[in-house]
């Protein structure tokens, strides 16, 4: 058992932390800086960024944006009470470097053409990754996963498609969140995984109906777990958007799927009922801020920071490509 009291100090830094986050404020002077390298500079104006840049120029934008998560990710690992709790922050990354490097196996690349898209906040260092996809070397992961690998490579071998690796690992993934959220005993945490298997159950269904894929590839992209049966899904199958809306809307708890799945509905766009999703989970974790001790608000703090560093990165990707900053509004995050 955990002694939340201890987490009080890394608390009170996060808070006070928190408060020198981009604000609308900020973000509009980024979007209305006249280009890229204006909008690069105004960084040095927003606190928790200050001091970052150092030589770097626009162009190196990327990395200086992965400096500071890295900066945060070490201040969070110095200060937590239990720093193995915070796996289930880092997870995702390690999950996501996972999808590079086993596609990048079974699709015969090499790691250097795959290393740039791995991201150094998970648990496994790229040394290690490199290893994995050079030399085998076993990763420390999940129990279940040299099993899942070889049954991926199985269904590659047979047909060829790289598209199952996201969905068997999500699955597995949102599997490993659940086992560290059982240790930790929380409501809010253990809401925030149910949600977020409903919302991947929904982008899920989206997803095989925009690629008119069969129910039985629909099924094995389900995940089981959260507040709404996956059956919902499987039983819209076939049907219209406007079917399972209403369906959801039937269901206690489906209330924010409703939002996300209306808000593809209006754009038809994937990526806007992903963004919906993102932000009505941010929206669900403030409740944090009614916490005094325990992990809620470290969590909460780090998806604020994260949902910053990819609003910046979206302004300066558009600026870069000469967006117009309208069109680059419509794509970020809400803050």
């Amino acid at each position: 058992m955990y002694d939340n009291s201890k987490y009080a100090y890394i608390v009170g830094r996060l808070r006070a932390l928190d408060t020198q986050m981009v604000d609308q404020n900020a973000l509009d002077r980024l979007m209305e800086a006249p280009g890229a390298a204006e909008a690069f500079r105004a960084l040095n104006d927003l606190p928790l960024m200050a001091g970052s840049l150092g030589e770097h120029g626009v162009q190196d934008f990327s990395k200086v944006l992965s400096g500071a998560m890295m900066d945060t990710k070490q201040l969070m690992l110095d200060l937590a009470p239990y720093a193995e709790v915070l796996d289930f922050l880092w997870h995702k990354y390690d999950f996501h470097n996972l999808k590079v490097v086993l596609k990048a196996k079974l699709s015969g690349q090499d790691y250097q053409e795959v290393g740039h898209a791995l991201s150094p906040l998970g648990t496994i260092s790229a040394e290690k990754w490199e290893k994995h996809l050079m030399e085998g070397e076993k990763v420390e992961l999940a129990d279940a996963l040299p099993k899942v690998v070889r049954l991926i490579e199985e269904d590659y071998e047979q047909n060829e498609d790289l598209t199952v690796i996201s969905s068997v690992l999500d699955q597995h993934y949102l599997e490993e969140l659940d086992r560290i959220a059982s240790r930790m005993k929380s409501p809010l945490i253990s809401s925030y995984l149910k949600r977020l298997i409903d919302f991947s159950n929904l982008l899920a269904f989206i997803r095989v109906t925009e690629t008119k894929k069969d129910e039985a590839a629909l099924k094995r992209t389900l995940v089981q777990g959260g507040h709404l049966s996956s059956r919902i899904f499987q039983d819209a199958h076939g049907k219209s958007y406007e079917d399972l809306r209403q369906l959801l809307e039937k269901k206690i708890g489906g209330d924010d799927l409703v939002v996300s799945l209306s808000k593809f509905m209006d754009d038809n766009m994937l990526i806007s009922a992903e963004k919906k999703a993102q932000e009505l989970q941010q929206e669900f974790m403030n409740k944090s801020k009614q916490i005094s001790f325990g992990p809620e608000p470290v969590f909460s703090f780090f998806w604020r920071f994260e949902n910053h560093m990819m609003v910046i990165r979206a302004v300066l990707v558009g600026k870069l490509n000469g967006l117009p900053n309208e069109t680059i509004k419509n794509h970020v995050l809400s803050i």
